[in-house]
């Protein structure tokens, strides 16, 4: 959450931030008189590199601030500069909270605000009052405390460990709190609805990752994995976290498979975790960055240099650490890198970790393993689109590429994973096209279901005579369908249209192509069989025969990022050459070798992954460090 930008005094700055600077603003009475209007810059380090600061004094006050920093992680840094030259304009001085998540960067700014001001004639006191450096000594160091962190440092706790953990922002589980289930077989809720005989089942999930993978994952770690899924949801059992088994699959695709997906049971699970840590004295210290590993004579990794909040640099020794930062989708560069630049300008990246624990484990020798984008989905950059995505870009109705034509059976729509993949395929979007008719059923409030399942039928579906959900989505108000179509026009994420010739020219293809696009699929729909791409004929639903046309642009959507060191099935981060880095292990999404190529489409994958390596990390390096 921002902070005021508003501050009572440099006193209260020192005492409640142990931060800021001292100087003084232009309505001050002890302002220097040599004050001089103009244009003043200065650059200090940031996180990636520079960040430059430019001050416009008018009149002897601060008119005008710019902020930039290429280098800065583009949803970081880069996205807290325009609050960041609110806050200084508003204090007319570097005595600013900053952006939490952003303290490198903010600290970077608010020293840059001092030496321009200088410059200008401000009286700026140098004795900038900031933290003591520090120096701690453990067995376990942890950095980063989402899912897998939280975990890992629980376990090393419970293994008779001294453990610390780093975390850059004030929240225990990251994105962990957004997750609703996990991956597991064998579980003791699934002997409660199958019986005991599912050994079979769990040699069925192995060969199934492994085939998933085209048989390039990381077969030791998928086995540990799988085996060992089940032992991290007796964990959370064990520990007063309630978790349950889904009633059914969350997605139509995997209707028929075996019920792996245990959902979270507390609406803050990582309150519960936090208890526990609490009780074993882990010692959390928050807005607190990791910059740098430590590495001793034998190469072995030995403790972390970390930068907190207030300035002061800590230094934690350690005889082993734990990278649980969670991966890279905040980190441009590297995304690109997984994506291709010209993608990654389309898709819609959800937000994600800034890359630094990967970057870090590189520089002290890691090997970098695949890096991944997490496809999850196809949406309108806008959000404020109510439903009719929801069925538009959620329903398997028309979908076309920028050529105008089609490119999947409309039945990899009964996964995200899937259709979101096909769509990033196509360079990252695609459009959707229903016609009157489909819509004028759709808005039909008279009738029970629309006719259209969509795959997420538990969020969108309605509910049948005994109250449970169905795969069907519910009618949508005529006039919430139009103004949401409103917002697409106006944001060049969709369009009515009479005609397929002005289908065409919205989307940009050649209009007898989409027309011969357009046949060829609606006599597949009328025939119940697509002899084009052998769509299932449950998915042969929507003709799209009748204008005017309704077309939605949608953009592969980006959960989160996948990979980027290779490990041991104990967790353990190796270098290119496969050896073992001593004392560094590494967990959940800084992890390659699960999925490959893209997201594996098995539910619960990501969390599950996440608290099992987490635990098992713990468990490692607490043996380790003994």
């Amino acid at each position: 959450m921002k902070k005021s930008t508003k501050m009572l005094s440099c006193l209260l700055v020192s005492l409640l931030m142990l931060s800021g600077c001292t100087q003084t603003p232009a309505d001050n009475n002890n302002q220097s008189s040599d004050i001089k209007d103009g244009t003043y810059t200065a650059s200090e380090k940031g996180y990636g590199g520079d960040v430059t600061v430019t001050l416009t004094v008018s009149s002897g006050t601060i008119s005008d601030v710019a902020i930039e920093g290429a280098d800065e992680t583009k949803t970081i840094g880069q996205a807290a500069m325009p609050e960041l030259i609110e806050q200084v304009k508003a204090a007319q001085s570097s005595e600013i909270d900053g952006v939490s998540g952003a303290t490198m960067t903010s600290n970077a700014v608010k020293s840059a605000v001092d030496a321009a001001m200088s410059e200008a004639g401000f009286t700026v006191d140098a004795n900038t009052v900031i933290g003591e450096d520090q120096t701690l000594t453990t067995d376990v160091v942890v950095i980063g405390m989402g899912a897998s962190g939280s975990m890992a440092a629980l376990s090393a706790a419970e293994a008779g460990a001294n453990v610390i953990g780093i975390e850059m922002t004030s929240t225990l589980g990251g994105m962990g709190n957004a997750a609703q289930g996990m991956f597991a077989i064998g579980t003791t809720l699934q002997e409660e609805r199958y019986g005991n005989d599912l050994g079979s089942d769990e040699e069925y999930w192995f060969n199934h990752y492994l085939e998933l993978s085209n048989y390039l994952g990381n077969g030791q770690l998928i086995r540990t994995f799988v085996s060992e899924a089940k032992n991290t949801v007796e964990y959370l059992l064990d520990h007063d976290i309630n978790v349950y088994l889904s009633k059914t699959a969350q997605q139509i695709a995997h209707f028929d498979d075996t019920i792996i997906y245990h959902r979270w049971g507390n609406t803050q699970p990582f309150v519960h975790l936090q208890e526990y840590l609490d009780q074993y004295n882990v010692d959390i210290h928050y807005n607190t960055t990791a910059t740098k590993l430590l590495v001793n004579e034998n190469n072995e990794v030995v403790g972390v240099e970390c930068r907190n909040e207030d300035g002061s640099k800590l230094i934690v020794n350690a005889k082993s650490v734990i990278v649980a930062t969670g991966g890279f989708a905040g980190n441009e560069a590297m995304m690109k890198e997984a994506l291709g630049e010209e993608i990654y300008e389309t898709v819609s990246v959800m937000g994600g970790s800034d890359g630094s624990g990967l970057e870090m484990m590189y520089e002290v020798g890691a090997g970098k393993g695949e890096l991944l984008s997490m496809n999850h989905g196809v949406g309108p950059k806008s959000q404020d689109v109510q439903v009719a995505d929801q069925l538009t870009l959620n329903s398997p109705v028309l979908w076309v590429n920028n050529l105008g034509q089609r490119f999947m059976a409309a039945s990899l729509l009964k996964d995200t994973v899937d259709y979101s993949s096909a769509v990033l395929a196509q360079g990252g979007f695609a459009y959707t096209i229903v016609d009157q008719k489909t819509v004028d059923q759709w808005t039909d409030m008279s009738q029970a279901n629309t006719g259209s399942w969509v795959h997420y039928w538990d969020r969108f579906g309605i509910t049948d005579e005994n109250g449970d959900p169905t795969i069907y989505h519910a009618p949508v108000d005529k006039e919430t369908f139009l103004a949401d179509f409103e917002v697409l026009t106006n944001t060049g994420d969709g369009k009515i249209v009479n005609t397929l010739e002005e289908a065409a020219a919205f989307i940009g293809c050649d209009a007898e192509t989409l027309k011969a696009t357009v046949a060829a699929y609606n006599q597949a729909v009328n025939d119940k069989y697509d002899p084009e791409f052998y769509t299932d004929e449950d998915s042969l639903i929507w003709t799209c025969e009748t204008g005017p046309y309704y077309i939605t642009k949608g953009y592969n959507a980006v959960l989160g990022s996948l990979g980027g060191v290779d490990v041991t099935n104990e967790m353990q981060v190796v270098t290119e050459h496969n050896e073992i880095i001593k004392g560094l292990y590494s967990t959940g999404n800084n992890v390659s070798g699960l999925s490959v190529a893209a997201y594996v489409n098995v539910e619960g994958t990501g969390l599950g992954f996440a608290l099992t390596s987490g635990r098992l990390a713990g468990a490692s390096a607490a043996e380790y460090a003994k």
